[in-house]
C-alpha cells in the first residue's frame, strides 16, 4: 500500500484496496486503513469489497513495491554503510524491513532516539512511513519494527519483556505452524516462550527451537552487509494507458522527483537516464498525423506541449515487443529533476511512442555531482543545463545529429565530419598561442552551390551562380583528389580557387559624391570544383 501512496500522495486520504488475482479469483491483497473502516478485510473478492461503499482500486504492482525497497534501502544508507535486508528464514521475512549496524553512528547523528527521529524524517520526504526500533540484535529489532508503531527503544536484556504482548504474526512464522499454535491457543510471543523448548522441538524440529529462541528475542546473528546498488531505478504501472504527452509527463514527473530525491539522499548525481515505456499492444495507432508527432511539430509549434503521444503516418507502428526505450546521456551530472523532465519532454515530442503507455520503468546511473571553482578571470559561460535544453530545442527543429560540436573522421574525404554531443570544456586561465595563426578561414556553403562553368582550354574563364554570370579574374589549380573507390560511396573531384569580382553598388543619385566608378574594383576568393563522377559544378564556400 506504502509502494502505491508513495507515487499517488492525494490516495492516503482515501479508502485505497489493492487486488491481486485475475478474475474471478481477484482478491483483496492489502487495504488501508480508511478502508478496513468500512469493513475490507484481506482476502475478501472484489465483489465481497464493493458492498463496503465506494473505494479506489489499486492492482498490486512488484515493479512498484521493488521501488519503494530501494528507495528504503536509501534512507538506511544515509546512516550507516552496513545495512541488510531480510533473510529468507528470518523473524520477519518481508520486502518492507531493513536493518542497520549502529556501531560507531552515535558519533556522528547523536543518540538512538535522535538516528529514530532522522531516519523517520527522511522516509518521510521518501514518501513512506517508517516504523523505527532499536535492540541489541537484528531479529529482536525487526520484529519491534513490525509490531510496534513509531519509535520503540528496547534495553539489552529487556527483549523478551516488551516483545511478549506481540503477536505471533510478527515473529513471521510458517502459516501451518502458525495455524497449529492457534489451535493450542497460543497467540502471543511471551505464550510461545513459556513453552518447554524439548516439547516444542518434538513437535517442530529444529525449525521450532529456531523459533522460540526467537519468541525470546534472541539468536543474535552478524548482519550480511548488502552492496551499493550501482544504478537507481523508479517503476510505475499506470491504471489506465496514456496516450497523451500532458498526463504522460505529469507521472514522469513524480517518478523523476523520487528517483532525484534518493540520488541526493547520498550526494549523487546522474549523466545517463533510461526510460522505458511499456506500450499497449492492443491499441494501434492512427494512420493520421496528430499533434506531438513529427509531421505536426513545423505545422503547428504551438501544439507541442500539448501533444499526442502517439505518431502519425506508416511509421507510427508499435515495436514487436511493445517498449519504446530512450536514453538520454547528459554533459554534465546532475540531480535536478526539473530540467531532466524538461529534457524527457522535447525528447519524446521528437520520438514520440507509436502506441499509449501502459507502464513506466525509469534507470539513472549514479555519478559524483558536479564541482567546479569559478574564477574572477574566467570568461562568463552559459550553464550546462540551460545550454543543454537549448540544443535539445535545436535538434527538435533541425533534426537529431545536426546539432553539436563536430568531430573530423578518419577520412581524405572533404568535409567528412560527424556532429557528437556538446560538451562545455573547462575553461582556462592561458591558453598557448598558435605557432601558426591562421591567415584565412574558408566559409562553407551547406549544401554546395550548383554553379556552370565555361571553360578555355581546360581552364575556367566564366562562372554562373546566384543568378549572376561572373568572370573569373584568376585562379589556381586544379587540385584532384579521390577515395574510396573500393566502396559504395567513391569520390574524385578537381578543385580550383577563383578570384571573382564583386558586382558594384547601383545609386539612382546623379549627384557627382555617389558617383564610384574611379574606386578600384572588390573581389572575393572563392572555392569550387567540379565532381568527376557526375562531371557537375559546384561552389563550395568563400575565403574570409
Amino acid at each position: 500500500m506504502q509502494a502505491i501512496t508513495r507515487q499517488e500522495p492525494d490516495l492516503r486520504s482515501k479508502p485505497v484496496a489493492v487486488l491481486q488475482g485475475a478474475a474471478p479469483l481477484t482478491k483483496v491483497f492489502a487495504a488501508n486503513p480508511a478502508a478496513r473502516d468500512r469493513g475490507v478485510e484481506l482476502g475478501m473478492t472484489k465483489l465481497q469489497a464493493e458492498s463496503c461503499g465506494p473505494l479506489e482500486w489499486r492492482w498490486r504492482s512488484l515493479a512498484q513495491e521493488a521501488s519503494a525497497q530501494a528507495a528504503l534501502l536509501d534512507c538506511a544508507w544515509t546512516i550507516s554503510p552496513l545495512i541488510e535486508q531480510p533473510r529468507k528464514g528470518s523473524a520477519i521475512d518481508f520486502c518492507d524491513s531493513v536493518v542497520l549496524d549502529l556501531a560507531g553512528c552515535e558519533k556522528l547523528f547523536g543518540s538512538p532516539e535522535q538516528i529514530a527521529h532522522h531516519l523517520q524524517r527522511i522516509a518521510a520526504a521518501a514518501g513512506l512511513e517508517a516504523n523505527v526500533a532499536f535492540a541489541g540484535n537484528p531479529e529482536a529489532a525487526l520484529s519491534a519494527a513490525r509490531g510496534f508503531p513509531g519509535i520503540t527503544l528496547i534495553p539489552p536484556g529487556e527483549e523478551a519483556a516488551i516483545l511478549g504482548a506481540l503477536p505471533l504474526s510478527s515473529l513471521g512464522l510458517p502459516a501451518e505452524m502458525l495455524e497449529t499454535l492457534h489451535r493450542w491457543g497460543i497467540r502471543t510471543y511471551s505464550e510461545f516462550a513459556a513453552l518447554p523448548e524439548i516439547a516444542v522441538i518434538e513437535r517442530f524440529g529444529q525449525e521450532g527451537k529456531r523459533w522460540h529462541q526467537l519468541s525470546h528475542g534472541g539468536d543474535p546473528k552478524p548482519l550480511l552487509p548488502k552492496q551499493f546498488p550501482d544504478r537507481f531505478e523508479e517503476s510505475m504501472d499506470l491504471e489506465f494507458s496514456v496516450d497523451l504527452l500532458e498526463p504522460l509527463l505529469f507521472v514522469l514527473n513524480r517518478l523523476l522527483d523520487q528517483l532525484c530525491l534518493r540520488l541526493r539522499m547520498h550526494l549523487l548525481a546522474t549523466t545517463e537516464l533510461k526510460i522505458t515505456l511499456t506500450l499497449d499492444p492492443k491499441i494501434l495507432c492512427d494512420q493520421s498525423p496528430l499533434p506531438g508527432s513529427d509531421e505536426s511539430v513545423s505545422q503547428a509549434p504551438e501544439a507541442q506541449d500539448a501533444g499526442f503521444v502517439r505518431t502519425g503516418g506508416a511509421a507510427c507502428c508499435a515495436p514487436t515487443n511493445g517498449l519504446h526505450i530512450r536514453n538520454l546521456r547528459l554533459p554534465v551530472p546532475v540531480n535536478e529533476s526539473k530540467f531532466l523532465l524538461k529534457l524527457l519532454q522535447l525528447d519524446l515530442q521528437a520520438h514520440p511512442p507509436g502506441a499509449p503507455v501502459t507502464a513506466i520503468h525509469i534507470q539513472a546511473i549514479p555519478t559524483r555531482p558536479r564541482t567546479r571553482q569559478m574564477g574572477l578571470f574566467l570568461p562568463l559561460a552559459p550553464e550546462p543545463e540551460a545550454l543543454e535544453i537549448t540544443l535539445a530545442r535545436i535538434q527538435g527543429v533541425v533534426g537529431e545529429g545536426r546539432a553539436g560540436a563536430p568531430v573530423l573522421l578518419d577520412s581524405h574525404r572533404p568535409n567528412a565530419f560527424r556532429q557528437q554531443r556538446f560538451v562545455l570544456p573547462e575553461a582556462s586561465l592561458t591558453c598557448p598561442p598558435a605557432e601558426h595563426p591562421p591567415q584565412a578561414a574558408l566559409r562553407l556553403y551547406r549544401p554546395p552551390l550548383p554553379a556552370t562553368v565555361q571553360l578555355q582550354h581546360d581552364q575556367p574563364h566564366t562562372i554562373y551562380f546566384n543568378h549572376a554570370r561572373q568572370p573569373i579574374l584568376a585562379f589556381a589549380g586544379p587540385s584532384r583528389s579521390t577515395g574510396e573507390w573500393w566502396s559504395e560511396t567513391p569520390w574524385a573531384r578537381d578543385e580550383w580557387d577563383v578570384l571573382l569580382p564583386l558586382p558594384r553598388p547601383q545609386y539612382q543619385s546623379n549627384h557627382p559624391f555617389h558617383d564610384n566608378s574611379h574606386k578600384p574594383q572588390e573581389t572575393a576568393l572563392y572555392r569550387i570544383y567540379r565532381d568527376l563522377l557526375s562531371n557537375h559544378w559546384f561552389v563550395e564556400g568563400i575565403y574570409d
